[in-house]
């Protein structure tokens, strides 16, 4: 894909690298260029970037040679990936057939981005169903597990490698399969908030399995709004979880603009949240 001058994009005022007790990570689509320019752009000022793999066909994949250009460039800026799976293989489709076809192609895909060692990868597990009844959902479970194990041996990735997302059904329908084959969990708290759970409820449903956070805004339905349009409760409930989080947290916004606004928002949460521990000392 073809794009301006990487000098033509605004860059960031200050490097916020080792500055929180979590890896901050931001996605790999701030600039609308390439995955090399977005890098190039981006890691001199955050510890990990989010690769957004977000459809299956080969050619939105990034080549082998952007995974070697893309390698050597997290040895170069000190950074570390994580890698956001694509969205349109459904792994615990009805059809036996299409989710062995999902399986496979998730497979070559894991593969092409094992040489970068992400921190892990994030999955949807869309639940597509018009029928919500307990069997039905359970039906669900049975055959994503299934792909889910048929896709861990596969590849032999560990299963801690591979973070089930939150998305627009109740989280604790995937819990079962997360406790059963030893997943972990991307926590994202602007669909917790945009569809309506209850967000101290999922940090103690799955607690130290959440091994990702993706964090953005969420107003009038609309979500990947700047972090400073989260609410107020959201966000001292995620300042609190945050303090003590060791994993990834992705700003996951899509322009300058928003990350700028983002990067603002969570210095200040955690400004604030260092300030309070001086209060009370």
């Amino acid at each position: 894909m073809g794009s301006p001058m990487s000098t033509e994009y605004p860059c960031l005022p200050l490097s916020f690298k080792h500055r929180f007790p979590f890896r901050l990570s931001v996605p790999s689509f701030i600039y609308p260029a390439d995955y090399l320019t977005n890098v190039r752009r981006l890691g001199p000022f955050v510890d990990e970037i989010e690769l957004l793999l977000l459809e299956s066909q080969f050619e939105s994949l990034p080549s082998a040679q952007e995974i070697e250009s893309l390698a050597a460039l997290a040895l170069e800026m000190s950074i570390s990936y994580n890698v956001h799976l694509p969205i349109d293989l459904d792994m615990g489709g009805i059809h036996p057939e299409a989710r062995r076809c999902a399986i496979d192609r998730m497979t070559t895909i894991l593969e092409l981005v094992r040489p970068l060692n992400p921190t892990t990868h994030t999955l949807h597990l869309d639940y597509s169903r018009e029928d919500q009844r307990p069997v039905t959902i359970a039906q669900w479970q049975e055959c994503a597990c299934e792909a889910l194990a048929a896709l861990l041996n596969q590849t032999a990735i560990p299963a801690q490698r591979i973070s089930v997302e939150t998305l627009d059904y109740p989280p604790e329908w995937f819990a079962p399969m997360v406790n059963r084959l030893d997943l972990s969990v991307c926590l994202d708290a602007g669909h917790i908030v945009r569809y309506g759970f209850d967000l101290p409820s999922v940090l103690a449903l799955f607690g130290p399995q959440i091994t990702i956070c993706h964090l953005h805004g969420v107003d009038q339905g609309r979500d990947h709004l700047g972090l400073d349009r989260l609410a107020i409760q959201p966000r001292e409930t995620l300042t609190r979880f945050l303090r003590g989080f060791k994993g990834s947290a992705s700003l996951e916004v899509f322009s300058f603009e928003r990350l700028q606004a983002s990067l603002g928002c969570i210095k200040e949460m955690m400004d604030a949240e260092g300030r309070g521990d001086d209060d009370r000392s």
